[in-house]
């Protein structure tokens, strides 16, 4: 059986998760204070709609992963969606965007219905992407420097999301249209490029599995829980690009300032995930993992107690902050593929697609109750939209970047503990 990655799909992979990645952060990072600024939503509406949109949206990754597993087509069990998916991503992207000039109630249930349809997308091309990385090679070595390429292309993609929506939002005047304008051009983008995977990627791992997959299989995986909760509880570290914008347009009091540092937090994570294979020679997996939470903690916690009105500070403390979340975010995936390899050797069954739909379900978990937390601190700290704020609210925003994510950091290693693979049986 053929098992070499061609330097074609390698590229299709990575590029796809560039695209992806320009698509899916700039409506991460942007349409919560698309929705209170531009919108004119209150923010615990908005906060509720996080919470809601993406709690509901969660439920159906696993429901998606065990439908995968179950029902595999003549064409391969992920293919088929990947190559269906791009254009429904381009179209309902903007949409999501394209808020009508309603009565406030009519303009939040069209911000429900839109944002809903845009998360349940994200989940049709998001759970296969990821599940393809363990169907495309049998050779963790081959998967891991797949993964870590695609994870470089991913956090360029995100860079691109970051650093270039505030320049062209202030190019085109701000309002609803310059966002929506912006919108166009990554969806445009980032849909064309996902496409490459569908068109070009193999999957050569076929399950010889006894049985369907179901969610006991789910619950029996051990390891991969406890990979799950880990994350689930560094949920504020997830939302940094969120509260790192509403930082810099009311902290810094101007917005452009986070292409700046938005640019340079992912430009330190990119060079996290070149090192990363390095590493990988010489330390565990879950060792590395761990030590990069201590990594997170220390620079959080460091620039809280500093304060942000030394712009070098901030910009030391992110570019470490970049280092752990890069470093973090490669071992996560090739952890993933680990536990099915680990579940399949013990059970016979391969679960790929349920096991990564569980990541996109803990992903969307972790963006619900850090979203939410934003909108809910900004609501009971005064924040009001478009002027200078009191300094609570201030304080409490620079909290959402600093202290709260510290905490995350240290509640994220707890679960580790219990984290048991040896990797001498996947390697």
């Amino acid at each position: 059986m053929e098992t070499q990655i061609t330097r074609k799909e390698r590229w299709a992979f990575g590029l796809a998760g560039l695209g992806q990645n320009m698509v899916y952060n700039y409506t991460t990072a942007y349409i919560m204070v698309f929705y209170t600024d531009v919108a004119l939503i209150a923010p615990i509406a908005v906060g509720t709609l996080m919470l809601v949109a993406r709690v509901f949206d969660a439920i159906n990754d696993p429901i998606l992963g065990n439908y995968i597993d179950r029902h595999p087509s003549p064409k391969g069990k992920l293919i088929p969606y990947l190559k269906a998916i791009p254009i429904p991503m381009f179209v309902i992207s903007v949409l999501v965007y394209f808020v009508p000039d309603m009565s406030p109630a009519l303009k939040l249930l069209y911000a429900y219905v839109s944002f809903i349809l845009w998360d349940l997308m994200y989940t049709v091309s998001d759970v296969p992407y990821w599940g393809l990385s363990v169907t495309i090679t049998a050779d963790p070595k081959e998967r891991l420097s797949l993964i870590s390429l695609a994870r470089i292309l991913c956090n360029v993609g995100l860079a691109v999301s970051i650093v270039l929506p505030p320049l062209l939002i202030k190019l085109w005047g701000g309002g609803q249209q310059a966002y929506l304008l912006t919108a166009v051009l990554m969806a445009s983008v980032g849909s064309l490029l996902f496409s490459l995977v569908g068109r070009h990627a193999k999957e050569r791992i076929q399950a010889n599995n006894q049985e369907p997959s179901s969610f006991k299989n789910l619950l029996q995986n051990k390891s991969l829980i406890i990979l799950q909760s880990s994350r689930i509880l560094q949920a504020f570290r997830m939302v940094i690009a969120t509260a790192g914008l509403y930082f810099a347009k009311y902290n810094l009091q101007d917005e452009a300032q986070f292409s700046l540092l938005g640019g340079l937090l992912i430009l330190a994570m990119i060079l996290a995930m070149f090192v990363t294979p390095k590493l990988k020679k010489h330390f565990t997996k879950k060792s590395l993992y761990q030590a990069s939470l201590v990594l997170g903690f220390f620079a959080h916690i460091t620039l809280y107690f500093l304060g942000y009105h030394n712009a070098w500070v901030n910009y030391a403390f992110l570019f470490i902050m970049g280092l752990s979340l890069g470093l973090n975010d490669v071992l996560t995936y090739t952890m993933v593929g680990d536990c099915v390899d680990a579940y399949e050797q013990k059970s016979g069954l391969r679960t790929e697609g349920l096991s990564f739909a569980f990541h996109t379900f803990t992903t969307k978990l972790q963006s619900a109750f850090g979203l939410f937390f934003i909108g809910f601190l900004l609501d009971q700290t005064g924040f009001i939209e478009n002027t200078l704020q009191q300094p609570k609210a201030m304080a409490a925003i620079f909290a959402l970047i600093t202290l709260y994510p510290a905490i995350a950091s240290l509640l994220g290693m707890i679960p580790m503990v219990w984290y048991d693979i040896k990797e001498k049986r996947t390697q």
